[in-house]
């Protein structure tokens, strides 16, 4: 089918050139009436491929930007996301954009897709990346400039993180020039881009000193409460010297399960974590952590993603500084 040059696409050439009805067409670009959610990705697909505007679509700036956060963090008081609503936030209100903050995650995107539907925001923020992550696959098949605020492997994504694995073998190394020669691990998710990275940290840190991994030592995929309590119960059978968390949320957990077991820290059990934050700073004993600026990466990811939307060049990964700093629970 021939198009015009120029101009937007009519309701009628799409129709024709995918062998559907106008009705079909209509309700995928509206977003409204039944229609499934396959045939809706297909029309969306072949509008954002031609590059032309669809019926109804402008391309006029919104001066807002979507800040993701996956739906089950909003239930839980994880410091380092405030830190990086707050340096996100901060820049985008310098640069005169408003954050629309969006929970979205691989189960349920509505939300998201509505928003990109309605050309609600000029770019997306994405702040805790999966693997082969559903709401980014969905970001660029509408073609919003975005950035993750995690490693992605994929070209053309703009992403701004720490480097978690050389983070988490230096942490590892650490203990282990400290005298501690057993180590277990205690995960989150393994989904996340982040927790396979600092597990792959941790293996190399043993690795390093000629040591095996021991998958007895290693409890990953916990999430919840009881999940921790499950997890403490596996590994403290294999008899470690150290426990280490991939993130405060878990340490938290962790710690507060030893002292019910009447296992103190660091006499009874060595404990550091793979995320800082003032929960960690503020235990007693503070905990040993890997310390990095949350609100800066936030910052730093927003103000990568204006300048690509002001057509300014830069890097396409920020890889932020991060500090091993030791405290009483490792000593």
């Amino acid at each position: 089918m021939e198009q015009q040059e120029g101009g937007k696409l009519t309701i009628r050439e799409i129709a024709e050139e995918l062998g559907v009805s106008i009705t079909t067409v209509s309700r995928s670009l509206s977003g409204k009436g039944r229609i499934g959610p396959e045939t809706r990705a297909r029309v969306l697909e072949y509008v954002n491929r031609t590059g032309k505007p669809a019926p109804g679509q402008t391309r006029a700036e919104s001066d807002s930007l979507i800040l993701v956060v996956p739906h089950r963090f909003v239930r839980l008081d994880l410091p380092f996301l405030r830190g990086y609503m707050g340096g996100a936030c901060r820049v985008a209100a310098q640069r005169g954009h408003d954050v629309l903050l969006c929970c979205a995650d691989e189960n349920d995107r509505s939300q998201l897709e509505r928003l990109l539907q309605r050309h609600r925001a000029d770019g997306v923020i994405l702040t805790q990346i999966v693997q082969k992550d559903p709401c980014l696959e969905l970001v660029r098949r509408y073609r919003i400039p975005c950035v993750a605020l995690g490693r992605v492997d994929m070209e053309n994504v703009f992403q701004a993180d720490i480097d978690h694995v050389a983070a988490a073998r230096e942490m590892t190394d650490l203990l282990l020039r400290l005298g501690v020669k057993r180590i277990a691990y205690l995960g989150g998710n393994s989904r996340y881009v982040v927790n396979q990275d600092r597990l792959e940290g941790y293996r190399r840190g043993l690795q390093g000193f000629g040591l095996e991994v021991e998958n007895r030592l290693i409890c990953t995929g916990v999430e919840t409460a009881e999940q921790v309590l499950d997890a403490l119960d596996r590994i403290l059978d294999a008899r470690p010297e150290c426990l280490l968390c991939g993130d405060d949320s878990l340490t938290v957990s962790a710690v507060r399960n030893l002292r019910l077991r009447e296992i103190p820290v660091p006499g009874g059990l060595k404990v550091a974590s793979l995320c800082d934050s003032e929960l960690l700073e503020n235990m007693a004993p503070g905990i040993t952590a890997v310390h990095s600026d949350a609100s800066a990466l936030g910052a730093s990811g927003c103000r990568m993603l204006l300048d690509s939307l002001a057509g300014r060049e830069g890097s396409g990964r920020q890889v932020a500084e991060y500090q091993v700093i030791l405290r009483g629970s490792t000593k």
